[in-house]
């Protein structure tokens, strides 16, 4: 992936990241959450010490930012926007 991808995300918008894409960097803002009942979440498909990946949910102004360090493509995710939250996702 050469090109910058930006999203603005309304309610219930799903973005999915794979590995395919070549994405080397994700940053995801929540910018509302429907008064903390929702949010955005971000699901990887990664194993770690024989632990399964489980939801990450921000709430409203929170972030997160996924990069890899060396270059190398980043795994499968998936970021969906819960009832009445909006936020904004930068890929590159």
């Amino acid at each position: 992936m050469s090109a910058i991808f930006t999203r603005r995300l309304n309610a219930a918008d799903v973005v999915t990241v794979s590995e395919g894409n070549g994405a080397t960097y994700v940053s995801v803002l929540c910018k509302t959450d429907n008064s903390g009942a929702a949010g955005i979440t971000i699901l990887g498909t990664g194993g770690l010490g024989g632990l399964t990946s489980n939801a990450i949910t921000l709430l409203a102004n929170e972030s997160i930012t996924i990069q890899s360090p060396d270059g190398r493509n980043i795994g499968d995710l998936t970021i969906t926007a819960g009832a009445s939250s909006t936020g904004i996702v930068v890929s590159m």
